[in-house]
């Protein structure tokens, strides 16, 4: 009998001292009341670009997880597009003060309703929740579906995208349909995608992107939801790059292609047409592109039975805003 309980005890203490983040708690998160948030400087606009996971998305029926989160900025004064992504498992201080991952606010805070819940708040809800956690003021939001990005893509003619071997061995197994790029898929290199191997291509995550600048000035690529949001940028970049050019004409049909391939949105048409005149007044600027968190940062951190990774907020807050405002303007004193 003593050497069963002897043996019960070695096998706790092992299981104990192979876990020890499941019973630890996360750092506190320094999240800035909503009164306390940074005003945005005059010429900034701040539009967050939400894709739910899933082909179908109806937000009175189920819960919505978020499957990419982009913030585009636009600087109209120095003439700067830039695109920030926010990786899906960041653990956050939830609006109703318990600990959780980012992706999951849109369900966990979308409440029942009579005849099924109220997805629109939770959307409100995780918009508030990356304010608080970056010192942003940000006001409208559109939110996609992967079907919705399909579409979009289509309307403007598709997407030339540069991949490696490795992502083209990936996509070649999914399999994608051997017309949906040109040239038809065989290695490494540049093809137009259509809008469905556009979306399959933006949600690997198992493959390392092609090696790119990072923010802490290094050169190498990513894996997992790094991966991804790097593709995710990626495509948005190449799409601003083919509507360059774009007329006036043709971005108005363009825009009203997204409205209607909106799963919702809190802008008003007004709005919409207003920054359909700011991408105007900014085409063919480079795009560019940060991810939060920043390498350095962040580590894995196991939480209520969740993968997530506990970053450092400061750090990162200061990087964005670092990102967003580095421009100057000359001012002629003549």
């Amino acid at each position: 009998m003593k050497r069963i309980l002897a043996l019960f005890m070695t096998v706790l203490m092992l299981l104990s001292s192979l876990s020890p983040a499941l019973a630890d708690e996360p750092n506190p998160i320094p999240v800035i009341a909503k009164n306390d948030i940074s005003p945005t400087p005059s010429g900034l606009h701040h539009y967050m670009l939400i894709c739910v996971d899933s082909w179908a998305a109806d937000l009175t029926k189920s819960g919505s997880h978020t499957d990419g989160l982009i913030l585009v900025t636009v600087d109209e004064f120095a003439h700067r597009v830039m695109l920030t992504s926010f990786i899906r498992d960041m653990l956050i201080q939830r609006p109703d003060g318990k600990f959780g991952r980012i992706n999951n606010i849109m369900d966990l805070m979308s409440p029942k309703t009579k005849n099924g819940i109220d997805g629109k708040q939770g959307i409100q809800m995780l918009v508030d929740t990356i304010c608080t956690h970056f010192d942003l003021d940000i006001h409208d939001f559109i939110v996609v579906d992967f079907q919705q990005v399909e579409n979009i893509i289509n309307a403007i003619g598709g997407v030339d995208i540069t991949i490696t071997d490795r992502e083209a061995n990936y996509l070649r197994n999914y399999p994608i349909s051997a017309t949906s790029t040109t040239p038809s898929l065989s290695g490494g290199g540049t093809y137009h995608f259509s809008g469905h191997s556009a979306v399959i291509y933006m949600r690997i995550r198992k493959v390392h992107t092609e090696e790119y600048l990072h923010a802490d000035g290094k050169v190498y690529a990513d894996t997992q939801d790094y991966g991804r949001t790097y593709r995710d940028r990626k495509v948005l970049s190449s799409i601003a790059e083919s509507l360059s050019d774009i007329s006036y004409e043709d971005a108005l049909k363009l825009l009203d292609v997204i409205i209607s391939n909106t799963v919702y949105t809190n802008m008003t048409t007004d709005n919409l047409l207003s920054a359909v005149d700011l991408a105007m007044g900014l085409r063919g600027v480079p795009v560019e592109h940060i991810r939060m968190p920043i390498e350095g940062t962040y580590e894995e951190f196991p939480y209520a039975g969740m993968a997530t990774k506990q970053i450092d907020f400061e750090a990162n807050r200061k990087a964005l805003h670092d990102f967003l405002l580095d421009s100057f303007v000359v001012v002629d004193e003549e």
